[in-house]
């Protein structure tokens, strides 16, 4: 079978490993041909490797199907390990599981991906069952990644930057800075470095989730787009007979 040319990029909110959901709206969508990146928050980790090999063959197979492929960035929702090449535990044509600072070419436009994000309720959580305390956003100097003479089209990271309006206050998080006194410091500190991200790229648009809000701001020559839980959100298409 001769499978056609991808003509769509679709980008996908947080999952939190709620793969059969994911399943249902590619059909439901009727998507075909589609390369999909699914912003972090995928759901990696939290279950036994042999029930999330099962899961992960069944949306696989419809992938497949559908000829779409999925690339999926690191959230803190995520098991990090599992986002790195050497340790990648599933071998599924049609799902990647992409490094931080990952760069695509699809249909034309140059993307960057940057996963990680800070888990608000992180002192409740149990550390490498629920929580990961390496989950954040690392920002990498000019000598681990050169930024120069790289113009992106699409910056896709888990969080967002402060300039796009992180935390404009912290009354909705209060609860979990009275237990955790290192959280707010640590919230600023990180949106602080993904503004340092922005300032390096400054792409046409940039593309989050991690909020659970659905969101479209600018910000000097940026469209900033914040997706919810489980949105879907048609980034680009082609006609399929362009090339």
């Amino acid at each position: 079978m001769t499978l056609k040319m991808k003509n769509k990029i679709i980008l996908v909110g947080d999952v939190h490993g709620e793969w059969d959901t994911l399943k249902y709206n590619i059909k439901r969508y009727g998507y075909e041909n589609a390369d999909i990146i699914q912003v972090g928050d995928f759901g990696v980790g939290f279950r036994h490797e042999s029930e999330e090999k099962r899961n992960l063959f069944g949306l696989n197979r419809v992938l497949e199907e559908k000829n779409c492929h999925l690339y999926a960035c690191r959230g803190n929702h995520d098991s990090p390990s599992y986002f790195k090449k050497e340790n990648h535990p599933y071998d599924y044509e049609n799902i990647t599981l992409l490094p931080d600072y990952s760069e695509l070419d699809l249909l034309g436009k140059s993307i960057l991906l940057v996963g990680g994000a800070i888990s608000v309720d992180r002192c409740f959580r149990i550390e490498g069952k629920s929580y990961w305390s390496d989950e954040k956003f690392k920002l990498k100097l000019e000598d681990e990644f050169p930024y120069k003479d790289r113009q992106y089209d699409l910056v896709v990271t888990h969080t967002r930057p402060g300039a796009c309006g992180a935390f404009k206050s912290f009354d909705n998080i209060k609860y979990f800075c009275d237990h955790d006194p290192d959280l707010k410091n640590d919230l600023i500190e990180e949106s602080q470095l993904v503004d340092h991200l922005y300032e390096r790229t400054k792409p046409k648009w940039w593309v989050g989730g991690h909020f659970h809000q659905s969101l479209t701001l600018s910000f000097e020559n940026t469209t900033y787009r914040c997706l919810d839980i489980h949105e879907h959100y048609l980034y680009h298409y082609e006609d399929s007979e362009c090339k």
